[in-house]
């Protein structure tokens, strides 16, 4: 009887520190989302370099040939973090004009997530797939496929 009840209290330690540490986990993976929209929309080549894992990470995305033959486009992370953040600064009636939204969360332990994300730019509306993959301590997207949703 006595080992019952020495046993709950572990388990109800266990569950908790479980839940902590997958609330902890959300929350960092959101600051590496918000690192990625923030980064893009301010032109911050700092905060791109916090989200993205620019030594294997990349994006892809479909593209068509001039014969309208369909193909997938693969850039490396580290080619997207130069590129964005050496864009001209938007305005700030621009950057007003840009909302974040983190449609979902899935995470698989406490090393690998993906998280569907909606990014309004200006009159653009991305929606994205990123996996994330946490080495060091650390949340990176380690993959990014998106569309640009459509105006219907």
């Amino acid at each position: 009887m006595s080992y019952r009840i020495a046993t709950i209290p572990v388990l109800l330690l266990t569950i908790s520190l479980s839940a902590q540490q997958k609330q902890n986990d959300r929350e960092l993976i959101t600051k590496t989302i918000e690192n990625y929209f923030y980064g893009y929309i301010e032109r911050d080549g700092t905060k791109l370099e916090k989200a993205f894992d620019q030594e294997n990470g990349a994006m892809k995305f479909a593209r068509k040939t001039e014969e309208g033959k369909e193909l997938i486009t693969n850039i490396p992370f580290s080619e997207l973090v130069r590129k964005w953040s050496s864009r001209e600064k938007m305005p700030e009636s621009d950057l007003k004009n840009c909302t974040l939204k983190i449609l979902n969360i899935d995470a698989v332990g406490d090393q690998i997530a993906s998280a569907k994300i909606s990014m309004k730019v200006v009159e653009t509306t991305y929606i994205d797939i990123l996996s994330l993959y946490k080495f060091n301590g650390t949340w990176k997207i380690v993959n990014k496929v998106y569309v640009i949703e459509n105006k219907d």
